[in-house]
């Protein structure tokens, strides 16, 4: 099954996307670019899905990194909605967990955001 991902809200201060299906070498590479554009692209802050992504590679993981850097820039915040305790636990492991936050309810993204300082 191909890795897919939707723009499920594309709000005034934050982008919502669902990723469906796993980030591994050839499905990072299949979506990186249009991905990219969808989320960092925006220059807003970005709630991404990964409720039902159940493996990430690094590639995936450096994906990740890349969107959150360019949020950066502009003073934006990425936030991970729901990834499996694999996936938090590797992003915990690699100490991403400071750049990378991680909730397990979109209520919970939307207050992190609210709270997260950004450019109006």
């Amino acid at each position: 099954m191909a890795t897919t991902f939707a723009v499920v809200e594309a709000a005034e201060s934050f982008t919502h996307v669902k990723i469906i299906g796993a980030l591994d070498l050839a499905s990072t590479r299949e979506i990186e670019l249009r991905f990219t554009a969808s989320t960092a692209g925006r220059h807003k802050s970005v709630i991404i899905d990964m409720s039902q992504v159940p493996f990430i590679a690094s590639v995936g993981i450096g994906l990740l990194i890349q969107v959150s850097r360019t949020l950066a820039t502009d003073r934006q915040s990425l936030v991970l909605l729901a990834p499996s305790e694999m996936i938090e636990h590797t992003i915990r492991i690699a100490r991403l967990d400071t750049v990378i936050r991680m909730v397990k309810t979109i209520e919970e993204a939307r207050e992190l955001l609210k709270l997260a300082p950004h450019v109006a």
